[in-house]
């Protein structure tokens, strides 16, 4: 059974084949008009090619249609956010982020007044122009004036830095923007399912070889970093561990999770205030598995922090800034970046060098790795109890079973610093690709 040739014509224009009764023939006149579509479409590029690079018109109507054609990419369709504060930095955005960092009309109304008002009175300014002149002229008038106009903006900033920043003095020890953080990093306690045959907690509580490769890579990467076999703890939880490295002047605890002997998770505790945040850890690539990578020097990293855009994103960026110190070293031309991509955080750390004065080179180092936030809680874990504000000294012996007692009945629920959830990741949050938090 065979079909006229005007079938055949409209399923070229078009496409369409369900008036075609045989599966197979219709299967087949498909593929036909696909091949046939693929071949239109590749001529007419070919040709548009051709007549842009043969004569200065079609160079300049190339430009054109390169300005005016915008790719749609699941970034500049992302939708609306109320909590942007602002714009990424690495690709574009859509309308409604752009519109956010325009000046609104009102303030451009009111300095075209202010303006306007100014330039009606050109003999004020002129008066007040010679009285500067005059007072210039004069020695040691002019940089007392401004020495006075700039005091009260600087006592201003530094109120807001202490307000908006708490972490930074939350010691009231020496502020050295040099020294490194203390950051204790340990590893999680595996569970009964994966190892039957252990009765004890420190016999499971021995980490897998992938985990310790990767726990050595991140004391590298953290100057100030120092690992804890968990099996010291004893047994206990997190929340414990955090109230004694908060006791110890710890700034952060790092918590490497395992699964069917690979890390998986990371969890980052900011002390002694929070909050916490728990990250799955996927495509881990240690320093020596990266083709051509550099060896690591002790030198304190640059941090490079990319397309952190939300209120969220803000807050994480900020536990991640905490983990290095805030004057690098930079005779020793390191760099770790943090860049976030559709709520993804792909780690790197780099060492660039300079082979002319227009070009840099960049060395990958390791290790390599991507977080993905699944809950942000404010506050510690439970069971850290509430601070006092003391510290103990790091020589000091563990305390007796008496006050190891004591200790339990301070962690009540009512002294719980574990205030809530402020982010939780469920399925439901990726239905829609273009809907970012971070």
């Amino acid at each position: 059974m065979g079909i006229s040739t005007d079938a055949e014509d409209g399923v070229r224009r078009t496409g369409s084949v369900s008036h075609i009764g045989n599966k197979h023939k219709r299967q087949d006149m498909y593929q036909k008009y696909r091949k046939e579509k693929a071949k239109r479409k590749l001529q007419r590029r070919l040709k548009l090619a051709k007549d842009e690079r043969s004569s200065k018109e079609g160079k300049m109507r190339r430009k054109e249609r390169l300005a005016t054609s915008k790719p749609r990419t699941i970034e500049n369709t992302r939708d609306f956010n109320p909590t942007v504060l602002n714009v990424p930095n690495t690709h574009e955005v859509p309308a409604w982020m752009e519109a956010q960092q325009r000046p609104e009309p009102a303030d451009r109304h009111n300095d075209d007044e202010e303006e306007e008002e100014d330039g009606d009175d050109d003999n004020d300014e002129e008066d007040v122009d010679d009285d500067i002149d005059e007072e210039e002229g004069e020695e040691g008038e002019g940089p007392e004036e401004k020495s006075n106009d700039t005091e009260p903006v600087v006592q201003v900033e530094d109120e807001q830095e202490e307000v908006q920043d708490p972490q930074l003095a939350k010691y009231e020890v020496d502020n050295d923007p040099t020294a490194p953080p203390a950051i204790l990093i340990t590893t999680s306690l595996p569970s009964n399912a994966t190892s039957p045959h252990l009765l004890s907690a420190n016999a499971r509580s021995h980490p897998a070889e992938a985990v310790r490769e990767f726990v050595k890579e991140l004391l590298n990467v953290f100057p100030g970093a120092e690992y804890r076999p968990r099996a010291k703890a004893q047994g206990a939880g997190l929340g414990k561990i955090c109230r004694w490295a908060r006791a110890r002047r710890y700034d952060a605890v790092l918590v490497i999770g395992e699964s069917n002997k690979k890390p998986c998770s990371l969890t980052l505790v900011a002390l002694p205030l929070g909050p916490t945040a728990l990250f799955r850890l996927t495509s881990v690539s240690l320093g020596k598995d990266i083709f051509g990578h550099a060896r690591p020097t002790p030198h304190t990293p640059e941090l490079v922090l990319n397309n952190f855009t939300t209120a969220l994103g803000h807050r994480v960026g900020r536990l991640l800034q905490h983990l290095f110190p805030l004057v690098p070293q930079l005779e020793g031309r390191q760099v770790v970046t943090a860049h976030n991509q559709r709520d993804f955080i792909f780690f790197r750390r780099h060492r660039y060098e300079f082979r002319s004065p227009e070009k840099a080179a960049l060395q990958e180092i390791g290790p390599r790795f991507t977080l993905k936030l699944h809950s942000l809680t404010s506050g510690l874990p439970k069971g850290a109890g509430a601070w006092d504000g003391r510290f103990v000294d790091e020589l000091e012996e563990s305390p007796a079973a008496a006050q190891r007692a004591s200790a339990e009945d301070v962690d009540a629920a009512e002294y719980s610093t574990n205030d809530g959830v402020e982010f939780k990741w469920k399925p439901k949050m990726s239905v829609s690709r273009r809907n970012f938090y971070l």
